[in-house]
C-alpha cells in the first residue's frame, strides 16, 4: 500500500524553489542562518461572499487574525466581498475588519493598509436571488449599489474610486473595481511615469486575464483587454478571483510578459469542468457524487530584495496547500513559472502510484437500483510522487501481461469519451492530510466493451496534464446483465353475461 505522511510532505516543501525561506528566516548555508525581515508583507484573499449569516463573517475574521499574527502591511481583497451586494453585508465585511484592525492599526500598532475591490457580486449580486419584481426593487434599495459613494465612506472611511491606487511601503497597488476594471488600459497610459519599474507593483481585478493563470479552458477570464494592458509592464504582478480554482492547482501561477496569479477563494471551491465528478461532466450515463468544495484559500507573500516568498493557506483546516511559491527579483528576469518551462519542471517528480497500486485495484459489478446496472472500480490514490490533479481511467481489450503492454492488440478508444473516463483525484483542493486515499469511477454497461477480455488502465496527471506511470487492473469480462422480467400481467375479469331482453311493455 502506499505510504505518505505529513512530515514527508513538510520536508518537500521547499523542494524546487529558487531559495529556501520560511517566515523571515532564510538559510544561507548548513550552519549559518540570517535574519533577514521582508520588505512588505502582503495577505490576499478574494471571494469571500460575505453574507448575514456568521459562518463567513467568522472565516474573514479567522483568516484577518492569522494575517495580523503574521505582521502583514496591507490586505488585498480582490473582489466578490458581498455575496448579493447589500450595504448589510458590506458593512459586516467592514465591520470584521475594524474588530481585528481598529483604525487600521495591528496588534502590534502597526498600520495596516486596506485594499478591496469589488467583483461582479458587489456591483449586480442583488440581482442573483430569486424575487419578484417587487422584491427585486427591495434588494436594489438596500443594495451597494443604491450609492457606491456614500456606501464606500461609511464602510471604510475612503473616497470610492472606479480604479484605485495606493501606496504602501513604497510599493504600488493598483485595483479595477468591476466593471470598471475595463479601464485599465486607460489608467496605465496615464499614470505608467508614476510606477517605479525596478519594483514590482501589485494589481488587482476581479476577473482572470485571459489566457494566464488556470490556462485558456478557465471559466472567469476578461476579454483579454488586461492582457493587453500588463503585457507592457513586466514588473507587475496581477491577482484576481471569480473562478474560485484552488491554489492547489499550479497553473494558478502564470508568467510571461507579467506574472498573474489566481486568488482561489475564502468562500468556497470552484474546480475546472469536464471532469465526472465536476461540472458539465460530458457525455456519460452516470452521474458521479461532485467532488465537492468546503475549503477556504488565501496567501500570504514576503516581499523581499531579490525575490518573493508565497504561502498558500487553507483557513478552513489551518494547513499548507503545497510547497511555497518564490518569484526572483527583478521579474522579468527569471520566469520559473511560464508555462512551458514550468510543466518542464513537474516532469521532474511525476505523480506516481506505489508499488502495489495495482494489486488494490478492486472491480465490482453493481446492479440496476437508483443508478443504471455499471461497474465501478476503485483504486488507491497516487501520493507517491508529484501530486496527483487527476485520473485518466479507460477500458482496453487486451490480455494481462505483466510488462502492461497493449503488445499489439486494439486499445479500445473509437469513442474515447465513452470508454474514458477524467476524474479528479478526490479532495485535490485540500491539505494532503485531508485528502482521500483511494479513488473510484463507474462505467455503465453500455460504456464498455461487452464479451471482450478488457482491463482498466489508470493515470495519474498533475495540473499541467503531465502523465505518470499508468498501472492496469486484471482482466476482466463483462456480460450484458439480463433484463428484469416483466411483472405478469393480472388476468381481465371476465366479461358480464348478456342481459335477457326485458319483455315488451304492453
Amino acid at each position: 500500500m502506499f505510504d505518505f505522511t505529513r512530515r514527508d510532505f513538510l520536508k518537500g516543501l521547499f523542494a524546487g524553489t529558487a531559495f529556501a525561506s520560511f517566515g523571515g528566516v532564510r538559510l544561507f548555508g548548513a550552519d549559518e542562518k540570517k535574519v533577514v525581515v521582508p520588505k512588505l508583507r502582503i495577505g490576499v484573499v478574494s471571494d469571500v461572499h460575505i453574507k448575514l449569516d456568521a459562518k463567513t463573517t467568522d472565516m474573514w475574521e479567522k483568516t484577518l487574525r492569522w494575517y495580523d499574527a503574521q505582521g502583514v502591511d496591507v490586505v488585498l481583497a480582490a473582489g466578490d466581498i458581498a455575496d448579493t451586494a447589500q450595504l448589510e453585508q458590506l458593512k459586516k465585511f467592514a465591520a470584521t475588519w475594524y474588530k481585528v484592525f481598529p483604525n487600521d492599526k495591528g496588534s502590534d500598532g502597526r498600520h495596516v493598509e486596506k485594499f478591496f475591490i469589488q467583483g461582479n457580486h458587489d456591483f449586480e449580486g442583488w440581482k442573483y436571488p430569486k424575487a419578484d419584481e417587487e422584491k427585486r426593487k427591495q434588494l436594489f434599495e438596500s443594495s451597494i449599489m443604491k450609492d457606491i459613494k456614500a456606501a464606500w465612506d461609511v464602510c471604510f472611511h475612503e473616497e470610492w474610486q472606479e480604479i484605485i491606487m495606493k501606496n504602501v511601503k513604497g510599493y504600488t497597488f493598483i485595483g479595477g473595481h468591476w466593471p470598471h476594471h475595463r479601464k485599465i488600459g486607460e489608467f496605465m497610459a496615464a499614470h505608467k511615469s508614476e510606477i517605479d519599474p525596478s519594483l514590482p507593483f501589485f494589481y488587482t481585478q476581479h476577473p482572470h486575464p485571459k489566457g494566464t493563470c488556470h490556462g485558456p479552458w478557465v471559466w472567469g477570464h476578461d476579454n483579454g483587454a488586461s492582457t493587453k494592458t500588463f503585457t507592457e509592464f513586466p514588473n507587475a504582478i496581477v491577482f484576481t478571483g471569480h473562478s474560485h480554482n484552488p491554489l492547489t492547482d499550479e497553473a494558478a501561477i502564470w508568467q510571461d510578459s507579467f506574472t498573474s496569479i489566481g486568488t482561489a477563494s475564502l468562500r468556497y471551491i470552484g474546480h475546472r469542468s469536464g471532469r465526472v465528478n465536476s461540472y458539465n461532466y460530458g457525455e456519460c450515463a452516470i452521474k458521479h457524487p461532485f467532488i465537492g468544495s468546503n475549503d477556504c484559500h488565501g496567501m500570504l507573500l514576503s516581499v523581499y530584495d531579490d525575490h518573493i516568498n508565497i504561502k498558500r493557506r487553507s483557513f478552513a483546516y489551518d494547513d499548507a496547500l503545497g510547497p511555497d511559491w518564490t518569484l526572483p527579483l527583478p521579474l522579468g528576469e527569471k520566469k520559473p513559472y511560464e508555462r512551458a518551462h514550468r510543466a518542464q519542471m513537474l516532469r521532474r517528480k511525476l505523480p506516481a502510484f506505489a508499488e502495489d497500486a495495482a494489486e488494490q485495484i478492486v472491480i465490482k459489478e453493481n446492479p440496476a437500483g437508483k443508478l443504471p446496472a455499471h461497474v465501478s472500480i476503485t483504486f488507491p490514490a497516487a501520493f507517491s510522487g508529484g501530486m496527483a490533479f487527476d485520473y485518466e481511467i479507460k477500458a482496453e481489450i487486451g490480455e494481462d501481461h505483466s510488462e502492461h503492454e497493449a503488445l499489439g492488440k486494439q486499445i479500445y478508444d473509437v469513442q474515447p469519451r465513452r470508454w474514458t473516463r477524467r476524474i479528479f483525484a478526490p479532495k485535490y483542493f485540500m491539505p494532503l492530510a485531508k485528502r482521500d486515499k483511494t479513488a473510484s469511477c463507474m462505467f455503465t454497461y453500455t460504456e464498455i466493451p461487452l464479451e471482450e477480455n478488457i482491463r482498466f488502465a489508470i493515470t495519474p496527471l498533475d495540473a499541467y496534464g503531465n502523465r505518470g506511470k499508468t498501472i492496469y487492473s486484471k482482466v476482466s469480462k463483462f456480460t450484458k446483465p439480463a433484463e428484469p422480467p416483466k411483472p405478469a400481467e393480472e388476468p381481465k375479469p371476465a366479461a358480464k353475461p348478456a342481459e335477457a331482453p326485458k319483455p315488451a311493455a304492453k
